[in-house]
């Protein structure tokens, strides 16, 4: 029974193959990063806004919760990115096959 073998070579360019076969796509989802921007530094303003407004009694009633949501939206804003949902990769596969060519040992 024989062994197949393949050179180093050989084996670098079957990977190439099928990673080029298979086209990976990283790609950016700048209108969902744009939009949690948008809609964090609106709600943002929404919060600046109502401790303009509102009353001492209701602003006290939600300071606990209101700095860490103020930072929150902040870093949305800052850095919209880290909230947008990455598409899952699937994981690639490579197959070998073994070819008979003339670089084979």
């Amino acid at each position: 029974m024989s062994e197949a073998k393949i050179t180093n070579a050989r084996l670098r360019e079957i990977i190439k193959e099928e990673l080029a076969k298979q086209q990976i796509d990283e790609a950016v989802d700048h209108a969902s990063m744009s939009a949690v921007a948008t809609s964090a530094s609106k709600l943002l303003a929404a919060v600046e806004s109502f401790k303009e407004k509102a009353s001492a009694h209701a602003i006290n009633a939600v300071t606990p919760g209101l700095a860490e949501l103020e930072k929150t939206l902040e870093n949305m804003v800052s850095n919209p990115g880290s909230y947008v949902m990455k598409p899952k990769v699937e994981p690639k596969k490579v197959s070998l096959r073994a070819v008979k060519s003339k670089d084979t040992v």
